[in-house]
């Protein structure tokens, strides 16, 4: 028994001084001590970040923990490494584990690093009204990976974040002014000069029109059966849709009033019967 343990200790002083396996402990825990403080410092780094975004709650403890994951993985294999344990095999699983993890969350990835787009751009923030993906309506939450949106009908509607990032983003919180633009036709052989007058009078006596702003009313085009008029008045953003609701309403109003006809699709149908008599009729 005194010879197995004299054998161990001399190999084990033979590695030590010879095999110079104090520097190999040595570098071990200088990577161990050294190696944590730095995790510690980045995942403190990533937590400021966060804070210092939009990136909170649920979403920014997601990041964290797969920072963290990422640096164990890191931190092992540099001790392994400084130990002489050949960790090319677990280089090798990692990597394997890694595409395939890849692979299974090609969407939810995609969604995550289009929501990282959203957070860093920001194109629009919560309460903001947009339009994107084909939704339109009140911003209520952004995550990581989603967007959820109120409809003005009152839906709620969780869209992807993949989806509103590779698309248009209109956003029409962002300024405190929105211009409100209407079509008006008219009949011809109305008298363009009284329908500009009657509109006009409209827009200067509505109280919640930007009077400072100006506004236009000018002939845009000449339609199959109409003249079309612009109409447009600048106003503060949450006043939109009242002046929009209150000017179509009072246009129509008015151009009764002044006898002005709006017109509308109107067919010609003449039928002939046997006897060489024809018939004519009007339909809408």
């Amino acid at each position: 028994m005194k010879e197995f343990f004299e054998r161990i200790w001399n190999s084990l002083s033979t590695w030590f001084i010879e095999g110079r396996g104090w520097a190999t402990i040595l570098g071990a825990v200088l990577t161990v001590v050294l190696g944590y403080i730095l995790v510690r410092i980045i995942i403190a780094i990533v937590r400021r970040i966060i804070n210092r975004t939009r990136l909170k709650g649920l979403a920014g403890n997601f990041i964290v923990t797969i920072v963290k994951i990422l640096l164990f993985f890191i931190y092992i294999i540099a001790v392994m490494k400084v130990l002489g344990i050949d960790t090319s095999s677990m280089v090798a699983i990692l990597a394997a584990s890694s595409l395939a993890v890849t692979l299974a969350l090609q969407t939810t990835l995609s969604n995550f690093a289009s929501g990282m787009i959203l957070v860093g751009n920001h194109p629009f923030k919560e309460g903001d009204f947009i339009e994107a993906a084909g939704v339109s309506g009140t911003v209520e939450n952004i995550s990581l990976f989603s967007t959820r949106i109120k409809t003005v009908d009152n839906k709620q509607i969780t869209i992807p974040n993949s989806s509103v990032a590779s698309g248009n983003i209109i956003n029409y919180s962002t300024e405190p002014k929105r211009r409100v633009d209407l079509v008006v036709p008219v009949a011809y052989g109305t008298d363009t000069d009284k329908v500009k007058k009657v509109v006009t009078d409209i827009l200067e006596a509505h109280p919640l029109i930007l009077h400072d702003e100006g506004y236009t009313v000018r002939i845009a085009a000449f339609g199959a059966s109409s003249i079309d008029f612009t109409c447009r008045a600048w106003v503060n953003n949450a006043d939109y849709w009242t002046v929009f609701f209150d000017l179509n309403e009072q246009i129509k109003a008015r151009f009764e009033t002044e006898n002005i006809e709006i017109p509308y699709t109107k067919i010609d149908v003449n039928i002939k019967n046997d006897g060489g008599e024809t018939k004519s009729g009007k339909g809408e």
